[in-house]
């Protein structure tokens, strides 16, 4: 996957030793210069902006502030406002992504980054299936959480085992728009947070969040599946790849019977991966 992607941007000999910075810049420059110069298709752009988005993310994870992303961005932003949509320089950028993505194009499955699991995304076949998705590893109530896609319509869902006797569930996480800063109810590892899983401190918030429930429930297979509305979708693909959703089921009296995490991870990257598949290019 990481191999693919960097040649999104660059195919020089030189590729190998770049940092994530690097590859950071030149995926933004790509993108800024197809902001100003329209170099590329719709599928085309979906794909950069799934590098993009890895490249992104590798830096939040190493520990790059956001703010730093977004100057370094905006630097980018104006020296490619000086850069000539057809000069040699330009073309030969545009050229690179195009040929890259006759590659990319013919990937059907790719891993991005999660947790606790990795994210497995799958080009949509003609079936309806699982798209994107990871499975907790959670041994009481083991859920399979992502997007499925049923009539060439994608949402997010959850899916749980028939016999679990599951009557609700509930999606919560952080609501950027009165929330901006991320959530550590640690303080930065000065409290015990019950069930804090080990792979993040950033938790949705107990106020100021987006609480989500089904738009609906069916069950197959021996499984219930729960899909959520396209706000709960766009809300989770929207959050920092740091973070953590809470994933909460419930009986038929109200009582919980799970609480568990599921990172966010480059899910927005899995996500432009699937939608820039040649025959759902064009679906929702």
């Amino acid at each position: 996957m990481r191999a693919l992607l960097a040649v999104l941007v660059l195919t020089s000999a030189a590729a190998n030793a770049q940092t994530e910075r690097d590859v950071f810049a030149q995926r933004a420059l790509a993108r800024a210069l197809d902001d100003r110069c329209e170099l590329f298709s719709e599928t085309e752009r979906l794909a950069l902006d799934g590098a993009y988005l890895q490249a992104r993310g590798d830096l939040l994870r190493s520990g790059i502030m956001p703010a730093v992303m977004d100057i370094t961005y905006e630097q980018i932003s104006r020296n490619a406002a000086n850069q000539p949509c057809t000069s040699d320089a330009t073309l030969a950028v545009a050229n690179e992504i195009k040929f890259a993505f006759l590659a990319w194009q013919r990937e059907r499955f790719q891993e991005f980054v999660g947790a606790p699991s990795a994210w497995s995304a799958t080009r949509p076949f003609a079936y309806d299936s699982w798209v994107i998705h990871q499975q907790t590893p959670d041994t009481r109530l083991s859920i399979r959480f992502g997007v499925y896609n049923r009539e060439h319509n994608r949402a997010l869902a959850v899916s749980v085992p028939h016999a679990a006797n599951i009557a609700a569930l509930a999606i919560t996480m952080r609501n950027p728009e009165i929330a901006p800063d991320l959530h550590d109810p640690s303080l930065g590892g000065l409290l015990d947070v019950e069930n804090m899983p080990e792979w993040t401190v950033y938790l949705p918030p107990e106020s100021r969040a987006h609480r989500f429930v089904p738009a609906v429930r069916r069950s197959q297979d021996d499984l219930d599946y729960f899909e959520f509305g396209a706000n709960a979708l766009s809300a989770f693909a929207s959050l920092d790849p740091r973070e953590a959703v809470l994933v909460e089921a419930f009986d038929r009296q109200g009582r919980r019977l799970s609480s568990q995490y599921v990172g966010v991870g480059d899910f927005a990257a899995a996500l432009a991966f699937v939608r820039s598949s040649p025959d759902m290019s064009s679906a929702g």
